[in-house]
């Protein structure tokens, strides 16, 4: 690179909250602490604005055409629905990344945006990897290609752990969604976005050595891992949205009912940015928490008929519109429950939220960013 050349970093995050939030706080980071120019390309319903009100100049936010309706099935599940959505706007991509200036000396992707190499390698910019979940998801995805050829069958069928060198052996039933049918679309497109992780020039991991030292370690070290080739690792986290102690007008109720509450006693339940319940698993839900007395700050989405968890992947910061409690809670509940506990539609400023000194347990899907915040 010239001398006093600028470094343009551009990233694209797959479409939905979960995704949206690290990547931001990334950009920022590069800005903040490293004086890069970054551009992220935002797609679909994505509000960045809600997520984080104030962003630096130099950190540049471009909108891209929206999805073609036509290149994702209404019934596709979500990996499939990310990886169509997201193959289907790389022309859009190349454009825009052939008309930004200054040119981008780096791409960095999510870990469904593979495809996006493609056009990186066609204009000579190096590509990266931004694995926002754990080292030790990531160490599994790394070898997926080589389970695809070992394992026989469904994983879930499996008598014996399910074995990824040098990792923590993980339970069939514990396989993680994409992998939990083979014959469906989703494997298919998990399995392509693990394949093409060795063509990163690097993988960066929102996670730190403390926390994952045995996966860290694996992906490093351990022959079977090495020579898939795994690209080099970079544990960068964590990277979660900061705190602020400007309150946001629209959640300042939420804020003040805590402010009420006695230090330490409140249950927080929150099933991540696009997590939903069945009908029935809503109203188990509000009948334990009812009759266990306890306080409590609930964050709520319209039950889905399926019992689909991800069916609010994409609308998690309101996008398909009111969401009234009042129609799929039990009959009185807000009632029976006022005083003690708060029910919120969608969504909340969670690490605000988790940072309260009212909040004094978390009921958590396990979702990574959660995790960190």
């Amino acid at each position: 690179m010239e001398s006093g050349a600028v470094t343009h970093v551009a990233i694209l995050p797959s479409p939905g909250t979960g995704h949206l939030i690290p990547v931001l706080e990334l950009g920022r980071r590069l800005v903040a602490l490293h004086g890069l120019r970054v551009t992220v390309f935002v797609l679909g319903d994505d509000q960045p604005g809600l997520l984080f009100p104030s962003l630096p100049d130099a950190l540049r936010l471009v909108r891209l055409p929206p999805v073609d309706p036509a290149a994702v099935p209404d019934t596709a599940a979500v990996v499939t629905g990310i990886s169509l959505g997201l193959r289907s706007v790389l022309p859009s991509l190349r454009s825009a990344l052939l008309e930004a200036s200054p040119p981008p000396t780096a791409l960095v992707v999510d870990v469904f945006g593979t495809d996006a190499f493609d056009v990186a390698g066609d204009l000579g910019i190096p590509r990266y990897v931004f694995f926002t979940s754990t080292a030790a998801l990531l160490a599994l995805m790394l070898y997926m290609p080589a389970l695809d050829e070992e394992v026989a069958g469904e994983y879930v069928d499996l008598s014996d752990p399910i074995r990824v060198p040098g990792c923590t052996p993980i339970r069939p039933a514990d396989v993680v969604d994409p992998m939990l049918d083979r014959g469906d679309d989703q494997y298919r497109w998990y399995l392509h976005q693990s394949s093409r992780f060795p063509l990163a020039d690097a993988i960066l991991l929102n996670t730190v050595e403390e926390l994952e030292p045995v996966p860290l370690t694996a992906l490093r070290e351990h022959p079977a891992l090495v020579r898939i080739p795994t690209p080099p690792l970079y544990p960068v986290g964590p990277v979660t949205r900061p705190a602020t102690t400007i309150r946001d007008p629209e959640h300042e109720q939420t804020l003040a009912w805590l402010d009420a509450q006695p230090p330490g006693s409140v249950l927080f339940v929150s099933f991540g940015s696009g997590g939903t319940l069945s009908d029935e698993q809503t109203a188990e839900l509000a009948w334990g928490l009812e009759l266990s007395r306890q306080r409590f700050l609930w964050v709520t989405r319209r039950p889905t008929a399926g019992g689909d968890a991800d069916a609010a992947f994409f609308d998690a910061a309101g996008g398909a519109g009111p969401d009234d409690p009042a129609t799929y809670l039990p009959e009185g509940f807000a009632g029976r429950a006022e005083g003690r506990g708060l029910v919120v539609p969608s969504w909340v400023p969670q690490v605000e939220v988790l940072g309260h000194p009212a909040v004094g347990g978390f009921v958590t899907h396990g979702g990574w960013n959660s995790v960190l915040e």
